[in-house]
């Protein structure tokens, strides 16, 4: 079983991510280090789904201690660790409060999967009224976590990469 932390971020110009909780699942899946499996954290509240991929961008490390978050953009739903190779659209920033008030950041980045025309994508961006549904279910998708989330705009494709640099910066630094 591979160790999906330590993959490469990059391959050929694109982003790795690693879906950890595939597009239509009601419950958060999360990938174990230690055991090297994919696990069961907690169900969303009721009648909430994962509206895309979940996941992480692997060789990065956040302010959390974790990856880096990705969301895939896509109509396809696949499977808990699946490697999607990924243009960059863009960043919700986010600053998140746990349940013992401690505040910290952590952005989430947003995919699209590079097709099999291997063409790049034409948006470089989020769509306005996709960023405030999917600003929508981060919000409730913590209900009854005791987390609490503010977000802090958007950051573009330049933005959001020069982020991840940082993110693969840290996670090279704890070696």
């Amino acid at each position: 079983m591979p160790n999906y932390l330590k993959l490469p971020t990059r391959t050929n110009g694109l982003i790795r991510v690693v879906v950890e909780t595939p597009r239509g699942a009601a419950a958060k899946i999360a990938y174990e280090p230690a055991t090297q499996v994919f696990g069961y954290v907690r169900p969303l509240p009721v009648g909430m789904i994962y509206p895309y991929d979940w996941g992480f961008i692997p060789s990065t490390l956040g302010e959390d201690g974790d990856p880096l978050d990705g969301l895939v953009i896509h109509r396809a739903a696949t499977a808990s660790g699946v490697v999607i190779k990924c243009d960059l659209l863009g960043a919700l920033r986010v600053r998140q409060k746990d349940q013992g008030g401690k505040a910290l950041r952590n952005d989430r980045y947003i995919f699209c999967p590079r097709d099999a025309s291997d063409e790049p994508v034409a948006a470089d961006h989020v769509p306005e009224d996709l960023r405030r549904e999917i600003e929508q279910f981060f919000l409730s998708s913590v209900i009854g976590t005791g987390k609490e989330l503010k977000f802090k705009g958007w950051q573009n494709t330049k933005e959001a990469y020069a982020s991840i640099k940082r993110g693969m910066k840290a996670f090279a630094a704890r070696k």
